[in-house]
């Protein structure tokens, strides 16, 4: 390697340092911002809800208060939040945190809702796949902090032996991180032009989509990235 290519190749790394560096997460709001706005909105409401979103998830920023509504019509056990002004929304499921009416419109507690269901036995430690699930219609009142998508529950591990037939609940299941704490991953940053790959120590457990800090194995830096894939990152830059 001749010295043109060194000194370029250390321009670069000090180029992609400063970058990440200034680096900062102004255009996005946090899964923690958008479960404060619901607790308002679910206290106008009389809801005893909250929504089960990570606090560390990131979404695009908006510049106006967050509209929410159920996806459907009087079941508040799946929302559709958005934001109208910048024009994006998304899926949060929620749970109940008190005794009482979940739907200040009296929801039949008898109306069937479809909810995912185990069609094989899981044992402890093992890995819910596609196999293993399949949707069936249950009374409200046996489904509530269910989940309704399979997606929702693939790719998560098992926290105890479940029997066929289980409806899945948040406490039957644990995430599988894509990016554990002391991780080594790999920090991808560029554009069509150029692309900057480097490596970097998580400081934190994550899945995609979320908000984590890491540490710059080079310069030690530490500055936070958004999860893109297993063990894959991107630094935050304003869009």
């Amino acid at each position: 390697m001749n010295f043109t290519t060194l000194k370029i190749l250390f321009l670069t790394i000090c180029f992609y340092s400063s970058f990440l560096s200034t680096s900062h997460a102004g255009d996005r709001i946090t899964g923690k911002e958008i479960k404060t706005q619901a607790k308002a909105f679910f206290a106008q409401k009389q809801l005893s809800l909250d929504l089960l979103v990570s606090d560390k998830r990131t979404f695009f920023a908006c510049s106006e208060p967050l509209e929410f509504k159920p996806r459907q019509e009087h079941d508040w056990t799946t929302l559709l939040v958005s934001c109208s002004l910048e024009g994006w929304s998304t899926l949060v499921r929620s749970t109940q945190v008190a005794e009482g009416p979940v739907d200040s419109n009296k929801v039949s507690v008898s109306h069937p809702l479809w909810a995912v269901v185990l069609k094989k036995n899981v044992s402890m430690g093992e890995v819910v796949s596609e196999q293993h699930v399949k949707l069936e219609k249950s009374p409200q009142r046996r489904i509530h902090g269910s989940y309704n998508e399979f997606k929702d529950v693939i790719g998560r591990k098992a926290k105890t032996n479940l029997a066929i037939g289980t409806i899945l609940k948040a406490r039957h299941l644990e995430r599988v991180f894509s990016v554990n704490k002391e991780d080594t991953v790999l920090v991808i940053a560029g554009n069509n032009s150029i692309m900057i790959t480097t490596s970097a120590i998580a400081l934190e457990n994550g899945q995609i989509g979320d908000m984590i800090p890491v540490r710059n194995t080079n310069s030690d830096k530490v500055f936070k990235v958004i999860i893109t894939g297993k063990k894959k990152v991107a630094p935050i830059t304003n869009m």
